[in-house]
């Protein structure tokens, strides 16, 4: 994908200035499966879009036990570790495929977000995005059973579970390796 498809069609930016700027102030990387993008306890310096692969926002709990917290696939998705921009990361971004990001510098976005009311309006709706997205998987953790969670993982990320380890799916959805496979098999039997 072109880049100035990816802002037009991905991003959903029509001002064509806007459009300029931004293809004047990013560019674009291509980063090998298991790559950080973005370190726990760092400012991140640019902010990354996705235009290809899979990302995975990740912590460890007190047992030094890694969590994945969020999973990212979908071109145009923002791939940051919070929807505050200038404060230090709370977790890690790590690539689980090869991925091919868009990059931009805070400084650069905060820049624009000054200057174009539109990105303004942009950065809101990928802000209540990630929310929507955050509390969805929260209610399924703690609202669904195990069966029922995987279930909502193929509807809401279909495809990813023949694309990225168990054991990332399985921290993902609150449940053992062990589990997951379990259910993998229940379901194949069952057609």
């Amino acid at each position: 994908m072109l880049l100035i498809d990816f802002f037009q069609k991905a991003l959903g930016i029509s001002d064509e200035t806007l459009v300029q700027e931004a293809l004047r102030v990013s560019e674009t990387r291509v980063l090998r499966k298991g790559e950080y993008l973005i370190r726990q306890g760092n400012v991140p310096a640019h902010v990354y879009f996705l235009m290809q692969g899979i990302v995975r926002g990740v912590l460890s709990d007190v047992n030094g036990k890694e969590i994945t917290d969020c999973l990212v696939f979908k071109c145009g998705a923002p791939v940051m570790p919070s929807s505050d921009i200038t404060q230090a990361a709370p977790i890690d971004i790590q690539t689980l495929s090869e991925c091919e990001v868009v990059r931009i510098a805070v400084s650069e976005i905060n820049r624009l977000l000054r200057t174009y009311p539109a990105l303004e309006e942009l950065y809101r709706q990928l802000i209540v995005e990630s929310a929507r997205t955050h509390w969805e998987l929260k209610i399924a953790i703690y609202q669904y059973n195990a069966m029922e969670r995987y279930q909502w993982f193929q509807q809401v990320y279909p495809g990813l579970s023949e694309k990225i380890s168990n054991k990332y799916i399985a921290s993902f959805l609150n449940m053992t390796p062990v589990t997951l496979s379990r259910l993998k098999q229940e379901l194949k039997k069952q057609g």
